[in-house]
């Protein structure tokens, strides 16, 4: 995410409606014609349903919740799904770069071209001391927070996660869950970010930030290991429940689901599980989550019914699916 702020404009927070629709109305024919967005559409907040709007926050993986957004704000997506540009939510602009290849400096080349193209048409908030100006303080500087999601069941299920993430403890570095609670962590996922923008260039952000990924994903693959040579009856047991739970749930919460598609993930690793792939698995992941599950259906869905329609596709997608366990 890369905020922007646009000279001789004040905050978002403090600008009226009309001046956030002209940033909108100026800015944005702009940036619809930025080289790299593959058929690019801008999209008014106030047009967007409330489900909408929570399918974008799922698919960027944002710690921002966009259900509050409304008149005066906007995003701009492109066909890709890889690229995003939010007008006056937190700052004039964010540039969104979903990056599935774990490709850090690649994504961070394409943004930067966009953020420069579009600079060529508008002139943006700097200071010579503070460097880019933000709505939040704390994020001026670089204005650059990369935020790296790892999956790591391994080390959740045999208890080594805590231990390992005090050994690599780094003021540098902040770590949540999917949702930025740093107490809660949902599908075994790591929202691993930069701590600081300010006194720091680009280039080092990334270079620390896969430094600190690196070695989780060594811990990781060492837990992996030992857990393939061991098989311990605690996880294969966890396995063996998340299987049921998702096979058998007449109705089942995103949180529930989420949780044990990962164990069924790493019992897949284990071949312990058969009939499903990783990638297959990925994608249900994605689509248990509400907005996704939603827009999987044409007619309207009570809120009710959202645990057992998810249920219902959990069990369609798993209908290959064959526990391997004695």
């Amino acid at each position: 995410n890369l905020q922007r702020n646009i000279e001789k404009f004040i905050f978002p927070n403090k600008l009226d409606l009309d001046r956030k629709k002209q940033i909108i109305a100026l800015v944005g024919k702009e940036a619809l014609g930025l080289p790299g967005l593959v058929n690019p559409a801008l999209l008014k907040a106030e047009d967007l349903s409330a489900v909408e709007k929570e399918y974008l926050t799922e698919h960027f993986l944002t710690m921002q919740n966009f259900h509050h957004t409304g008149q005066g704000e906007a995003f701009l997506i492109d066909d890709s799904g890889e690229q995003m540009i939010l007008f006056n939510i937190g700052d004039h602009l964010n540039f969104y770069r979903l990056d599935t290849i774990d490709n850090f400096e690649g994504s961070w080349n394409l943004v930067s071209k966009l953020e420069s193209a579009l600079g060529e048409h508008v002139a943006y908030s700097f200071s010579p001391k503070f460097g880019f100006l933000t709505s939040d303080p704390t994020k001026c500087g670089t204005a650059l927070t990369v935020t790296v999601y790892l999956q790591v069941p391994g080390l959740v299920h045999s208890e080594k996660i805590n231990a390992v993430l005090e050994t690599l403890e780094d003021e540098n570095i902040f770590i949540s869950g999917l949702h930025g609670d740093p107490s809660e962590i949902i599908g075994d996922i790591l929202a691993i970010q930069n701590n600081f923008t300010l006194g720091v260039n680009e280039e080092g952000t990334l270079t620390a930030l896969r430094s600190f990924v690196t070695k989780i994903m060594v811990e990781e693959n060492s837990a992996r290991l030992e857990i393939r040579q061991n098989n311990p009856p605690e996880i294969m047991d966890k396995v063996s429940r998340a299987f049921a739970v998702l096979m058998h749930s007449y109705q089942i919460e995103a949180i529930e689901a989420l949780n044990a598609i990962s164990i069924l993930k790493l019992g897949v690793d284990m071949n312990w599980i058969a009939g499903i792939s990783y990638q297959e698995l990925n994608l249900l992941f994605c689509n248990c989550r509400r907005a996704h599950l939603l827009s999987q259906y044409s007619e309207k869905v009570a809120q009710a019914e959202i645990p057992h329609k998810r249920a219902e596709s959990i069990h369609a997608a798993l209908k290959n699916v064959k526990l391997l366990l004695g």
